[in-house]
């Protein structure tokens, strides 16, 4: 599709896993079903995503169109992103398959003439002397080539030469006689430079801000349970706004400050906010089953029911990536008793992000890592560990004799 991509031109696609993050704005090879097609042929396109729906799906569109694909694109129907162009290579391809035989022929004489200088290379005129015995005298350099042989002719200045022009011809080769892969109809390039160019929006930068000074935070109340009751442990500070409530705990069991309704938590809690709507910005990259367990790759990760349960030991794997991202959405996250959220090859808990629409209760004796974020009331039962962040955005926390730490 023009400007882009011209005929003869090939662009290289990676395979692209289920797993893996969607790439927003970049140009993705995908199964473009018959339905949506004019000639209700199924075929593969390569477009561009401008846009995440909020079911999941994904808008597309060529960078030279007006308008966006009338088609939504599913995770599903993704086989690939585009990472290379290559211009004109697959042009003695396109017209033998097109029928258009004089570029061909003349293409082929061109390439057989540049294959044969390449490996012939320039010829030399010996310089020929009469000597006494009538024999012709071959200048030192012809004398050292006979030499040489083969080792002159492997030389770097005639291997790179030759190399570069076979290569071409193979390649020219190749689109011509190797498999043909069915044509993607697509518009690719870096960046989109047509005057119909599609901007896609930047994703919200996800960051506590001034909530990072909080462990704990809600906008009703913090309470302990039981009152004045021993064995919780909060090293850091905690704070509710607007509410004012903040009571139960013991001098000791809170080592920062108790922040009622202050300017700094109310700073605190406009980044809170902020942070809990950014995250549902960005496109979920996989729905799983409602009972997390197992070993987790990073991603953006939605319930099939709604709900999220996390059961035994659950385990995140950063690949050795230490920005490796983990956001969870449900409309309830729940911790069972005793259940352990692990974190392998360069997870931080700085970088786990637990986000409900309803409640979040962490069991008794579980381990928790990362910021856990609830719109609603979060509980944190006996013996329960936190390493990270638990706020909630329009309700109380309930703390019983547990322990939170930052992340």
């Amino acid at each position: 599709m023009e400007p882009h991509i011209s005929p003869g031109d090939v662009a290289v696609a990676s395979p692209w896993d289920e797993s893996d993050p969607v790439p927003m704005g970049g140009v993705v090879q995908y199964r473009s079903p018959a339905a949506a097609e004019p000639d209700g042929i199924e075929r593969l396109r390569l477009h561009r995503i401008v846009e995440a729906n909020d079911d999941g799906t994904f808008v597309t569109a060529g960078d030279a169109n007006q308008d966006v694909d009338s088609s939504s694109l599913t995770r599903s129907q993704i086989i690939g992103q585009a990472r290379i162009l290559i211009p004109m290579i697959g042009l003695p391809g396109f017209w033998l398959n097109t029928g258009n035989f004089g570029p061909l022929i003349l293409w082929g004489l061109v390439t057989l003439a540049a294959l044969i200088l390449a490996f012939r290379g320039p010829g030399r005129r010996p310089n020929i002397e009469d000597d006494s015995d009538g024999d012709a005298d071959l200048p030192e350099e012809e004398v050292a080539e006979e030499r040489v042989g083969v080792a002159e002719i492997l030389s770097p200045r005639r291997f790179d030469r030759r190399t570069a022009l076979t290569l071409v011809g193979l390649a020219a080769a190749g689109s011509i006689f190797g498999p043909q892969i069915p044509a993607s109809t697509a518009a690719f390039s870096t960046s989109t430079r047509t005057k119909a160019s599609w901007s896609v929006a930047k994703l919200p930068e996800l960051t506590l801000g001034r909530a990072a000074t909080y462990l704990l935070m809600a906008h009703e109340s913090i309470q302990h349970s039981p009152a004045l009751g021993i064995g919780t442990t909060i090293s850091g500070s905690v704070a509710t706004s607007p509410g004012t409530k903040i009571e139960g705990f013991w001098p000791w069991d809170i080592s920062g400050s108790t922040d009622r309704n202050t300017t700094g938590a109310r700073n605190a809690k406009t980044d809170l906010l902020a942070l809990y709507a950014a995250l549902n910005k960005y496109p979920a990259t996989a729905t799983r089953d409602p009972v997390l367990s197992g070993t987790i790759k990073p991603g953006v990760y939605t319930s099939s029911t709604g709900r999220f349960t996390i059961n035994g030991t659950v385990t995140l794997d950063g690949q050795g990536d230490p920005s490796a991202r983990f956001i969870f959405r449900a409309s309830t996250i729940t911790s069972a008793s005793g259940s352990t959220i692990a974190l392998t090859r360069g997870t931080k808990a700085a970088n786990v992000y637990w986000r409900s629409t309803g409640d979040i209760t962490l069991g008794s004796s579980s381990t928790n890592r990362g910021i856990y974020l609830a719109n609603a009331d979060g509980v944190m039962q006996s013996r329960a560990e936190l390493a990270g962040h638990l706020y909630s955005c329009t309700g109380s926390l309930t703390i019983i004799r547990s322990t939170v730490q930052s992340a």
